[in-house]
């Protein structure tokens, strides 16, 4: 099969139809390497490596590669393991339930026991502004909002704090993320510490029916993913294709407030 040459070991694997479990990879931002869930055993290397810091082609013209192996299972888990050491046990109510990829990952391995019983770490929630809500003890540091903040918003307000076990994400002092894009954080986190700040703890994925729509607010059209509750818009996301763009603005999420809010409500909103 022809391929790029510059194409990361990982993106050729999921362009095949081979599920690899990740975290801190996304295809639209550098490669940080951070969660080393998505391991692959080579064929003539001692250990695993990362499959999303790998380069395809000069992997598959030297090796062969086991992405389903016994020793990469186990390794899988083990890493699970300690993702699991500080993220808070709240699965039930936690924004994100049902459609988490750290609880998909945690059932599949059936991780149910434990072998660390310290304490684990609490850290302060930060403030991003009107539409991201933040609980930063579920974060696991894989970074996709801290690039996605420099790399496709333009802004440098999220960073890296600390280092090892104090390492914390958040803003600048004084500062909060102020982007038109900071909804976008919100569909990259892979876990619940970033999620809809006028919509919490409401309602499950299941509960939510979803139909694919564009956004009138955008000369492109771009689509995007209506959640219906009750006959009654709930959330607008971004609609993943290869055709449109992936990202979608503040304003593209939120328009309909206005459209479907009571007189009442409309009077506390302040539109600028």
């Amino acid at each position: 099969m022809i391929f790029n040459k510059k194409i990361s070991l990982i993106a050729y694997l999921v362009a095949n139809g081979i599920t690899i479990p990740h975290y801190c990879y996304h295809n639209e931002l550098s490669v940080a390497g951070n969660c080393r869930v998505c391991l692959i055993e080579l064929k003539n290397s001692i250990k695993p490596v990362v499959s999303c810091a790998t380069n395809a082609s000069s992997v598959l013209s030297n090796s062969k590669i086991y992405h389903d192996s016994a020793l990469i299972k186990k390794a899988r888990e083990n890493i699970l393991e300690f993702l699991l050491l500080n993220h808070p046990l709240d699965c039930p109510i936690c924004d994100q339930g049902g459609d988490c990829d750290l609880q998909d990952q945690s059932l599949f391995f059936g991780v149910t026991k434990r072998r660390f019983y310290n304490f684990k770490r609490i850290v302060s929630d930060k403030n991003l502004g009107l539409i991201v809500k933040t609980v930063m003890t579920r974060c696991i540091h894989c970074t996709r909002c801290v690039r996605f903040a420099t790399e496709i918003a333009g802004v440098h307000d999220l960073g890296v704090f600390g280092r090892g076990s104090l390492s914390e994400i958040g803003t600048y002092t004084t500062k909060i993320f102020s982007s038109e894009l900071s909804g976008n954080v919100i569909d990259l986190c892979p876990v619940g510490a970033l999620t809809l700040k006028n919509f919490p703890f409401e309602l499950r994925g299941w509960e939510i029916h979803k139909f694919k729509s564009f956004d009138p607010t955008d000369n492109y059209l771009s689509s995007t993913l209506v959640y219906l509750n009750k006959n009654k818009i709930v959330q607008i996301e971004p609609c993943f294709n290869e055709y449109s763009n992936n990202w979608l603005s503040d304003k593209a999420r939120h328009y309909f407030d206005t459209i479907f809010a009571t007189f009442s409500e409309n009077k506390k909103i302040k539109i600028k």
